[in-house]
């Protein structure tokens, strides 16, 4: 169903990319790392290779699926390290004066 060609299939590449997305805003709440980041979008992706691979009952060969899945998880990836690395990255207050109002 994935292909250039067709209304149907762009639509689907189009899903994949703002699962993509969303995904990325999964990692900056549950990961947290931007270290990480990397390692779980390759695991979150191998996994939907190998379910991918289970369903069809044969390893995926096209191509434009091939593709589809290199630009997600460099979207994911990327986009996710990006948001975490803004958060590690914030400035730690500092301040002498007591947090109590005694």
């Amino acid at each position: 169903i994935l292909s250039f060609s067709t209304p149907p299939g762009r639509l689907s590449m189009m899903a994949f990319v703002l699962n993509a997305l969303t995904c990325a805003l999964g990692l900056l709440y549950f990961i947290r790392r931007g270290k990480q980041c990397l390692d779980f979008t390759v695991t979150v992706h191998f996994f939907h290779l190998l379910g991918c691979w289970i369903y069809n009952s044969r390893f995926p060969w096209a191509l434009p699926w091939w593709l589809v899945q290199v630009v997600c998880t460099a979207l994911m990836a990327a986009i996710g390290e990006y948001l975490c690395m803004r958060i590690e990255l914030r400035e730690i207050p500092l301040s002498s004066v007591p947090k109590s109002n005694v």
